[in-house]
């Protein structure tokens, strides 16, 4: 295959590099930009539930609850008195 317009064929490979720099340059944006959560060690005492700890947090409670159980691994809504607990402070 012979190209018979350079003209042409530069200013085809020029755009699709751009194109390939531009895809790659949003994904590294978005991989890149993610910020990292911070954690704080929260120690239940007795008569704390996942509810009023969540609640002292910002945002919704809900969410919270969803946040604190997923960090910690937790199955089931219950605590234990001297159970150590990642809060996501975010």
């Amino acid at each position: 295959m012979r190209i018979k317009n350079k003209g042409r064929f530069i200013v085809a490979m020029s755009i699709i590099l751009i194109i390939i720099v531009s895809i790659v340059s949003m994904l590294t944006n978005i991989v890149f930009s993610h910020e990292e959560t911070k954690y704080e060690k929260v120690l239940v005492s007795n008569g704390d539930t996942l509810w009023s700890i969540a609640s002292s947090l910002e945002g919704n409670i809900n969410r919270n609850i969803y946040e604190i159980k997923k960090v910690n691994n937790l199955e089931k809504s219950n605590l234990y008195v001297g159970q150590e607990l990642l809060i996501p402070m975010n």
